[in-house]
This record gives C-alpha cells, structure tokens and sequence, in this order.
C-alpha cells in the first residue's frame, strides 16, 4: 500500500496560548514547508483573519471562528503571500483523495478547511498512508481523544482514517491545493487589497448564509448573552472561550498597520487589543467562572466590552474610506 510523507512540517497545534488560530497556523506550516520563513503574526493581518468576527444565526456554534464563515479570507490569504491556489468543495471520495496524493507526491502539503479531524476549523495534510485511505498532518484537536481516538503516527503526525465522512462530510469540507507562486503583490498592493477585505469583514452583515459577520457578529453576540436562555452553564462558557479566538488575532493588526504608515489604524486596533483583553479578564479561558453564566448581570461588563469593540471597528470604517 503506497505511503508519502513530507517530513518536518511546523507542528499546529495549541501550545501558544496568545496564537489559537488553526487556519493561519496551518497556513504558516503548509508554506514554511515548500521554502517560506513566515510567521503567525504577519499572515495572521495579511490574510483579514484578525479583522474576522462570526457569530450563529440560530443560536450557539462552536465553530463560529471557522475561516469557512469568512471564506472571502482563503484566495486573499496566498494571493498576498505570493500563490495560487485551487479551492475544491468535497467530491467523491477517489477525486478528492487523488487531489490530496498528487500534491503531497509533488512535496507540496495541502490544507483542508472544516476537517479532516473532527471539529477542526482547519488541516494541515502532510502525508497519506494505505493508499490514501489514511491521512496524516497537525491540528490540535489530534491530541483531543473524544474527537480524535486514533493514535498518532510514527512521525508525530496526525492519523486519520475514513477521513473523506464524518466532520469533513458534515461541515462541507474543502481541500485548499496550493498550485505554486504567482506574482508576489508589492506592499503598497498589499495593504491596499487587505484595506478592501478589512471593510468587507467589518461591514458586511453576513458573508455565509445562517451567520452574522463583523458589526452584526458583535452586536448578535452580546444579544445571545444578555438575552438567550440555557440550561448548561458549560456549554455557553465553552461557546465565549471559542468565539474569543476571534478577539485574541485583534491584535496582531497593530504592527501590520504601524509597518505600513497607517498609524490611525493602529491606534485604533490598539483600543481594540486592550479591550479584547479585557474580555479575555472579565471570563477566564480556564471553566474557572461557570457560576458567571447563572445571572446575565454577571455577563453585562464582557458585553458593554463587546459594544466599545463595535464602536471602534465603526470609526474604522470611516477611515478606511
């Protein structure tokens, strides 16, 4: 049975706690791995993930910090950074895995969005075994055994078999196929493409039907605080720790701002980043203040947070024009 492994990919996983996003991790790993020298905090700006806010339409999703509820971030993310790539929503099982082997054959990884491993926002593949029945990469729920029960593979990778159903089939999976460099834009090009994204995740009510984005997001997030009703504490305190993710990335747009002469900008994301972490103060990310979720009072100041965060990103939009 054929075997391919391309060795030494960045590990993505969790063990920075001011670094969670597994999309730009995986993105970070994926093109370290073909010869860049990239890092999290540049491409976490560049790619528009630390301008993105989801949140459910219908009600608690723990997956609202996927990059498939912003999916406009994916071609943005390499077209800055100098590739192409093909995006390819879940075939049947022989084209998909084809797509997968032939580029691990060619020692490019590949990145798959919503899986393979379950609950995963994103994949980083470096390798297939049995004849691609089997994949092999790094994402943090690998090491979560009530997601992802099977053992690790020699290399330190990821096992994952029947990896084509479950998460991958319900989240509508897609495989990202970086196809080589294009035209890396100058920074002036940068900057100005990323100011267009910028607007549209903070603008734009919804960019996925059946959630929020941006403005909306903040706003329908504080309303599900203040006026939802649930009867596991837990539950809501997992959904703020996972949406917080979102909030954590705010701050890496100050340097790329102060880099690019933006100094308005940075000074805004700089209120942001201290109020983001005010958030992160207010609700532990540690299941140490459960009893907070049992009367809305306890939840007015995360949510009044919320609300300045909203009143900051809407003077954003005035400067960015």
């Amino acid at each position: 049975m054929k075997r391919n492994v391309i060795s030494g990919l960045r590990k993505v996983d969790w063990s920075d706690v001011t670094r969670q996003s597994e999309y730009v991790n995986s993105v970070v790993s994926a093109l370290n791995g073909v010869g860049e020298n990239l890092d999290y905090d540049y491409v976490c700006a560049v790619s528009g993930s630390a301008f993105r806010t989801s949140f459910s339409v219908d009600g608690w999703n723990h997956g609202n910090y996927h990059v498939i509820n912003t999916p406009v971030i994916l071609e943005h993310t390499f077209k800055m950074l100098g590739y192409n790539i093909s995006q390819y929503t879940r075939s049947d099982y022989e084209t998909d895995s084809r797509l997968i082997m032939d580029s691990i054959d060619k020692g490019v990884p590949v990145i798959t969005v919503e899986g393979v491993v379950c609950c995963a926002d994103a994949c980083v593949i470096s390798g297939y075994d049995d004849d691609g029945r089997v994949l092999l990469g790094w994402n943090p729920f690998m090491y979560i055994e009530d997601d992802h029960p099977e053992a690790p593979d020699e290399t330190g990778y990821f096992r994952k078999t029947d990896w084509h159903n479950g998460f991958f089939a319900d989240g509508k999976g897609k495989i990202l196929i970086i196809e080589g460099n294009c035209e890396k834009p100058d920074k002036q090009t940068v900057l100005s493409e990323t100011l267009k994204l910028i607007s549209r995740l903070i603008r734009e009510k919804s960019l996925v039907p059946g959630q929020y984005n941006g403005l909306a997001a903040h706003r329908a997030f504080a309303n599900a605080l203040l006026t939802y009703t649930w009867d596991d504490n837990s539950w809501v305190y997992l959904n703020v720790m996972c949406n917080y993710k979102q909030y954590l990335d705010r701050k890496y747009a100050v340097k790329f701002f102060r880099d690019n002469n933006r100094e308005d900008l940075a000074d805004c994301y700089e209120e942001i980043s201290e109020l983001c972490a005010q958030l992160g103060k207010i609700i532990p990310q540690d299941f140490s203040a459960e009893d907070m979720f049992s009367d809305k009072e306890n939840l007015k100041p995360y949510c009044d947070v919320l609300m300045q965060i909203y009143d900051i990103e809407e003077r954003v939009l005035t400067l960015l024009g």
